[in-house]
Protein backbone atom coordinates (compact mmCIF):
# COMPACT_ATOMS: atom_id res chain seq x y z
CA UNK A 1 0.00 0.00 0.00
CA UNK A 2 1.24 3.22 -0.86
CA UNK A 3 1.88 6.14 1.67
CA UNK A 4 -1.38 8.31 -0.23
CA UNK A 5 -3.30 4.66 -0.30
CA UNK A 6 -2.89 4.79 4.09
CA UNK A 7 -3.72 8.32 4.44
CA UNK A 8 -6.87 7.82 2.57
CA UNK A 9 -7.68 4.51 4.44
CA UNK A 10 -6.76 5.72 7.64
CA UNK A 11 -9.16 9.34 6.94
CA UNK A 12 -11.77 7.54 5.43
CA UNK A 13 -12.31 4.90 8.68
CA UNK A 14 -12.41 8.07 10.96
CA UNK A 15 -14.13 11.05 8.99
CA UNK A 16 -17.24 10.23 10.95
CA UNK A 17 -15.56 10.86 14.40
CA UNK A 18 -12.94 13.21 13.09
CA UNK A 19 -14.15 16.41 14.34
CA UNK A 20 -15.30 14.67 17.37
CA UNK A 21 -11.60 13.18 17.82
CA UNK A 22 -10.01 16.51 17.04
CA UNK A 23 -12.08 18.78 19.34
CA UNK A 24 -9.35 20.63 21.46
CA UNK A 25 -7.86 21.77 18.03
CA UNK A 26 -9.17 25.46 17.54
CA UNK A 27 -9.74 25.91 14.18
CA UNK A 28 -11.35 29.14 13.31
CA UNK A 29 -8.25 30.58 15.52
CA UNK A 30 -5.64 29.07 13.17
CA UNK A 31 -7.95 29.99 10.49
CA UNK A 32 -7.93 34.01 11.84
CA UNK A 33 -3.77 33.23 12.06
CA UNK A 34 -4.41 32.58 7.99
CA UNK A 35 -7.15 35.24 7.01
CA UNK A 36 -4.39 37.75 8.94
CA UNK A 37 -1.68 36.68 6.66
CA UNK A 38 -3.87 36.85 3.30
CA UNK A 39 -4.55 40.84 4.55
CA UNK A 40 -1.29 41.45 5.00
CA UNK A 41 -0.04 39.96 1.81
CA UNK A 42 -3.04 39.86 -0.85
CA UNK A 43 -4.94 42.76 -3.13
CA UNK A 44 -7.76 42.05 -1.27
CA UNK A 45 -9.26 39.47 -3.77
CA UNK A 46 -12.02 37.14 -1.46
CA UNK A 47 -11.97 33.83 -3.73
CA UNK A 48 -10.77 31.62 -1.54
CA UNK A 49 -9.71 27.58 -2.02
CA UNK A 50 -9.17 25.19 0.98
CA UNK A 51 -7.33 22.41 -0.22
CA UNK A 52 -7.10 19.67 1.68
CA UNK A 53 -10.43 21.21 3.39
CA UNK A 54 -11.12 17.55 5.76
CA UNK A 55 -14.51 17.88 7.44
CA UNK A 56 -14.74 21.63 6.26
CA UNK A 57 -14.27 23.23 9.70
CA UNK A 58 -11.39 25.14 8.41
CA UNK A 59 -13.88 26.23 4.84
CA UNK A 60 -16.68 26.92 7.37
CA UNK A 61 -14.58 29.20 9.57
CA UNK A 62 -13.16 31.41 6.08
CA UNK A 63 -16.81 31.54 5.21
CA UNK A 64 -17.72 33.32 8.26
CA UNK A 65 -14.41 36.01 7.49
CA UNK A 66 -16.11 36.95 4.26
CA UNK A 67 -14.26 34.59 1.82
CA UNK A 68 -16.44 32.43 -1.02
CA UNK A 69 -15.13 29.53 -0.44
CA UNK A 70 -14.32 26.20 -2.02
CA UNK A 71 -13.04 23.46 -0.35
CA UNK A 72 -11.84 20.14 -1.80
CA UNK A 73 -10.06 16.21 0.04
CA UNK A 74 -8.48 13.21 -1.00
CA UNK A 75 -11.37 11.47 1.29
CA UNK A 76 -14.68 10.86 0.16
CA UNK A 77 -15.71 10.32 3.79
CA UNK A 78 -14.17 13.56 4.30
CA UNK A 79 -15.92 15.33 1.71
CA UNK A 80 -19.42 14.14 2.65
CA UNK A 81 -19.09 15.20 5.85
CA UNK A 82 -17.74 18.81 5.22
CA UNK A 83 -21.25 18.69 2.73
CA UNK A 84 -23.36 18.04 5.99
CA UNK A 85 -21.76 21.03 8.10
CA UNK A 86 -24.30 23.03 9.44
CA UNK A 87 -23.37 26.57 8.31
CA UNK A 88 -21.53 25.33 4.91
CA UNK A 89 -24.40 23.95 2.85
CA UNK A 90 -23.05 26.50 0.35
CA UNK A 91 -19.85 25.55 0.14
CA UNK A 92 -19.14 23.08 -2.57
CA UNK A 93 -16.83 20.41 -1.72
CA UNK A 94 -15.39 18.25 -4.41
CA UNK A 95 -13.16 15.32 -3.94
CA UNK A 96 -9.12 15.50 -5.14
CA UNK A 97 -5.52 15.29 -4.14
CA UNK A 98 -3.05 18.59 -3.49
CA UNK A 99 -1.35 16.66 -6.07
CA UNK A 100 -3.80 16.54 -8.40
CA UNK A 101 -6.71 18.96 -7.27
CA UNK A 102 -9.78 18.80 -9.82
CA UNK A 103 -9.31 20.26 -12.85
CA UNK A 104 -12.32 22.52 -13.18
CA UNK A 105 -11.09 24.28 -10.02
CA UNK A 106 -9.32 27.69 -11.36
CA UNK A 107 -8.90 31.60 -10.67
CA UNK A 108 -8.67 31.99 -6.80
CA UNK A 109 -7.44 34.65 -4.77
CA UNK A 110 -5.63 32.25 -2.32
CA UNK A 111 -5.35 28.88 -2.07
CA UNK A 112 -4.95 27.42 1.46
CA UNK A 113 -3.93 24.68 3.01
CA UNK A 114 -4.68 24.74 6.72
CA UNK A 115 -3.67 21.89 9.46
CA UNK A 116 -0.69 20.76 7.92
CA UNK A 117 -2.40 18.73 5.26
CA UNK A 118 1.15 19.04 3.07
CA UNK A 119 3.25 17.03 5.82
CA UNK A 120 1.50 13.72 3.88
CA UNK A 121 3.76 14.49 0.75
CA UNK A 122 6.85 12.57 1.67
CA UNK A 123 9.42 13.88 -0.72
CA UNK A 124 10.38 17.34 -1.58
CA UNK A 125 9.23 16.50 -5.24
CA UNK A 126 5.89 15.82 -4.52
CA UNK A 127 6.02 18.77 -2.10
CA UNK A 128 6.93 20.80 -5.33
CA UNK A 129 4.01 19.22 -7.34
CA UNK A 130 1.58 20.12 -4.92
CA UNK A 131 2.77 23.49 -4.47
CA UNK A 132 2.66 24.44 -8.10
CA UNK A 133 -0.47 22.58 -8.55
CA UNK A 134 -1.73 25.22 -6.16
CA UNK A 135 -0.20 28.03 -8.33
CA UNK A 136 -1.93 26.75 -10.90
CA UNK A 137 -5.34 27.62 -9.27
CA UNK A 138 -4.62 31.31 -8.61
CA UNK A 139 -5.98 34.33 -10.50
CA UNK A 140 -3.38 37.36 -11.07
CA UNK A 141 -2.25 38.40 -7.75
CA UNK A 142 -3.35 35.78 -5.58
CA UNK A 143 -1.43 34.28 -2.74
CA UNK A 144 -0.21 29.94 -1.84
CA UNK A 145 -0.80 30.07 2.14
CA UNK A 146 0.15 27.15 4.08
CA UNK A 147 1.57 25.26 7.46
CA UNK A 148 3.67 22.53 8.22
CA UNK A 149 5.29 21.16 11.23
CA UNK A 150 8.79 22.10 12.16
CA UNK A 151 11.10 19.18 13.74
CA UNK A 152 10.37 20.68 17.30
CA UNK A 153 6.96 19.56 17.16
CA UNK A 154 7.64 16.39 15.63
CA UNK A 155 10.40 15.69 18.51
CA UNK A 156 8.24 16.99 22.03
CA UNK A 157 5.05 15.98 20.73
CA UNK A 158 6.39 12.31 19.39
CA UNK A 159 9.71 11.93 20.15
CA UNK A 160 8.51 10.18 23.66
CA UNK A 161 5.02 7.49 24.35
CA UNK A 162 2.45 9.44 25.46
CA UNK A 163 -0.39 7.93 27.06
CA UNK A 164 -3.88 10.14 28.03
CA UNK A 165 -5.77 8.78 30.24
CA UNK A 166 -9.77 10.76 29.92
CA UNK A 167 -12.34 9.06 31.83
CA UNK A 168 -13.92 6.69 29.44
CA UNK A 169 -11.11 6.53 26.82
CA UNK A 170 -7.10 6.06 26.90
CA UNK A 171 -5.13 8.01 24.04
CA UNK A 172 -1.50 6.56 23.37
CA UNK A 173 0.71 8.15 20.45
CA UNK A 174 4.32 7.97 19.58
CA UNK A 175 6.67 7.89 16.56
CA UNK A 176 7.63 4.68 15.13
CA UNK A 177 11.60 5.89 14.29
CA UNK A 178 14.05 6.04 17.22
CA UNK A 179 15.01 9.12 16.16
CA UNK A 180 13.22 12.35 14.53
CA UNK A 181 15.40 13.32 11.92
CA UNK A 182 15.20 16.74 9.99
CA UNK A 183 13.74 16.58 6.09
CA UNK A 184 12.82 12.79 6.76
CA UNK A 185 9.84 10.69 6.81
CA UNK A 186 8.11 10.48 10.51
CA UNK A 187 5.87 7.42 10.97
CA UNK A 188 3.13 8.14 13.63
CA UNK A 189 0.67 6.01 15.75
CA UNK A 190 -2.39 6.97 17.14
CA UNK A 191 -4.73 4.62 19.28
CA UNK A 192 -7.80 5.20 21.10
CA UNK A 193 -8.94 2.52 23.67
CA UNK A 194 -12.70 3.49 24.56
CA UNK A 195 -15.51 1.47 26.63
CA UNK A 196 -17.40 -0.62 24.75
CA UNK A 197 -19.92 -2.43 27.39
CA UNK A 198 -18.16 -4.49 29.72
CA UNK A 199 -15.09 -4.33 27.12
CA UNK A 200 -12.66 -2.04 25.23
CA UNK A 201 -12.41 -1.04 21.89
CA UNK A 202 -9.75 0.24 20.27
CA UNK A 203 -9.08 3.09 16.86
CA UNK A 204 -6.06 2.85 15.79
CA UNK A 205 -4.35 5.21 13.20
CA UNK A 206 -0.90 5.31 11.81
CA UNK A 207 -0.09 8.62 10.01
CA UNK A 208 2.93 8.79 7.22
CA UNK A 209 4.44 12.33 7.02
CA UNK A 210 7.22 13.92 6.58
CA UNK A 211 8.97 16.76 7.78
CA UNK A 212 9.76 19.63 5.53
CA UNK A 213 12.41 21.77 6.03
CA UNK A 214 12.39 25.63 5.68
CA UNK A 215 15.58 25.19 3.16
CA UNK A 216 12.99 22.60 1.39
CA UNK A 217 10.53 24.41 1.58
CA UNK A 218 11.79 27.28 0.34
CA UNK A 219 13.59 25.06 -2.92
CA UNK A 220 10.22 23.50 -3.57
CA UNK A 221 8.16 26.96 -4.15
CA UNK A 222 11.43 28.23 -6.13
CA UNK A 223 11.01 25.57 -8.74
CA UNK A 224 7.21 25.39 -8.71
CA UNK A 225 7.41 29.06 -9.32
CA UNK A 226 6.53 30.63 -6.20
CA UNK A 227 8.64 33.00 -4.49
CA UNK A 228 7.88 33.23 -0.30
CA UNK A 229 6.94 36.36 1.10
CA UNK A 230 6.56 35.49 4.47
CA UNK A 231 7.34 32.87 7.08
CA UNK A 232 5.66 33.14 10.57
CA UNK A 233 6.13 30.70 13.61
CA UNK A 234 2.93 29.19 14.73
CA UNK A 235 2.57 27.88 18.68
CA UNK A 236 -0.94 26.62 19.76
CA UNK A 237 -2.79 28.94 17.08
CA UNK A 238 -0.64 32.44 18.02
CA UNK A 239 1.71 33.69 15.64
CA UNK A 240 5.48 34.38 16.76
CA UNK A 241 8.40 36.04 14.34
CA UNK A 242 10.63 35.18 13.45
CA UNK A 243 9.89 31.35 12.78
CA UNK A 244 11.95 28.81 15.08
CA UNK A 245 12.28 25.36 13.30
CA UNK A 246 13.06 24.24 17.02
CA UNK A 247 10.72 26.64 19.80
CA UNK A 248 7.80 26.43 17.30
CA UNK A 249 5.03 24.29 16.46
CA UNK A 250 4.39 25.52 13.02
CA UNK A 251 5.68 27.52 10.49
CA UNK A 252 3.19 29.53 8.51
CA UNK A 253 3.89 30.40 4.83
CA UNK A 254 2.30 32.62 2.59
CA UNK A 255 4.10 32.66 -0.87
CA UNK A 256 3.16 34.60 -4.59
CA UNK A 257 3.60 33.64 -8.24
CA UNK A 258 7.56 34.68 -8.69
Amino acid sequence: MSHVEETLAAYEGVAARYDELNAQMDTEALVDRFAEAVERHGDGGRRLLDAGCGTGRSSAAFKKLGFDVTGYDLSPAMVATARRRPGAADIPFLVGSLLRPPPELSGFDVVACVDVPLTYLTSAGQLRQALAAARDRLAAGGLVVFDLNTIGYYRRTFGVPVVADRGDRYVAWFAHSPRIEADEVVITQFDLFERAGAGWERLSMRHVQRHHSDRTVRRAAELAGLRVVAAHGVVGTSVRDPADEEAHDRILYVARPA
